[in-house]
């Protein structure tokens, strides 16, 4: 076989492994595009499945009337949990009377705050490198509570595997490390939220 047949053949080759490949790398590029961007929706009480009646993606959650239980975490009107992964095929349960925005993630930075540290003040899920530095940090929390305790972990920045977990029932301070990519999932409470917390990071320099 003479050079420019060899040119052909492998012209002919590389087309149709194209066409082959073509719409998987389509589909992975659109599922990126709506995982980063979903459409805002509002929902009330029922049973909603991801990808048939909410896009997959990444939102932050905001009651904007009344109480209702989403996903068995108890939220009345403007608390907010943000960060939150919706995967194809997902089951999002709500009860109760009241509406809920979902809007895409705004991955906002947190702002160092006058005393020296970074304040938490919504449940969620935090990207360290985008919206925390990364770094060690001293984790503590402000507030009074008679029935939960705080709840925090780091998760993996790929699959959100739990790498290290924190448990306020058991010590008040914790020395974290924040690597970038990390995920830092912030529970003011596992099953309710309560605007008397607040979730403290001061960084050691």
């Amino acid at each position: 076989m003479n050079k420019f047949k060899l040119t052909i053949f492998a012209f002919i080759v590389g087309m149709c492994s194209f066409i082959i490949v073509f719409p998987y790398i389509s589909d992975l590029i659109n599922n990126y595009r709506t995982l980063k961007n979903p459409e805002v929706v509002t929902i009330k009480s029922g049973e909603y499945i991801v990808g048939d009646d909410i896009q997959q993606g990444i939102y932050d959650v905001e009651v904007i009337s009344g109480k209702v239980k989403f996903m068995q975490r108890e939220l009345s009107a403007k608390d907010r949990v943000l960060g939150v992964n919706l995967h194809n095929g997902e089951h999002v349960q709500i009860k109760g009377q009241g509406k809920v925005k979902l809007s895409p993630a705004n991955f906002e930075s947190i702002e160092m705050s006058k005393s020296g540290q970074y304040e938490i003040h919504h449940s969620g899920f935090y990207e360290i490198g985008l919206q925390l530095p990364e770094g060690e940090y001293v984790l503590s929390y402000k507030g009074k509570t008679d029935k939960e305790k705080p709840f925090v972990q780091i998760l993996s920045s790929n699959n959100r595997n739990v790498l290290h977990t924190y448990d306020f029932h058991n010590k008040d301070i914790y020395k974290i490390p924040l690597k970038k990519g990390n995920i830092l999932e912030i529970n003011k409470f596992l099953f309710f939220e309560s605007d008397d917390i607040v979730i403290n990071l001061k960084p050691l320099y």
